[in-house]
């Protein structure tokens, strides 16, 4: 079996039209594209253990295949956003007190 990923831009009737006529067996299959958990924890620097919390804690939405979980691109990137703020307003008191002393 041969698999083609395609594009938006693809048109893919005309490909399956093409490899039917060529007597090709065709399965058409669409997913919506997403990380593993290690490879989101590796995207943010983060351990694995700490992205399945955040699962646990319903931080992060996931999909389930079977004992897995997926974390489509957009939650990936979701996600991504409000650690960064987060990081950055847990951080800006200490830097500026470094910046400019102790001011409480």
């Amino acid at each position: 079996m041969t698999i083609i990923d395609i594009t938006p831009d693809t048109d893919w009737q005309a490909l399956v039209a093409e490899h039917l006529a060529a007597g090709d067996r065709v399965s058409l299959r669409f997913e919506t594209p997403s990380m593993t958990p290690q490879e989101m924890a590796d995207s943010l620097g983060v351990s694995r253990p700490s992205i399945m919390r955040w699962i646990g804690e319903g931080k992060i939405t996931s999909q389930r295949h079977g004992n897995r979980h997926r974390i489509p691109n957009s939650e990936v990137e979701r996600f991504r956003s409000w650690y960064i703020q987060d990081v950055v307003d847990a951080s800006a008191d200490d830097a500026l007190a470094e910046l400019f002393g102790d001011t409480k």
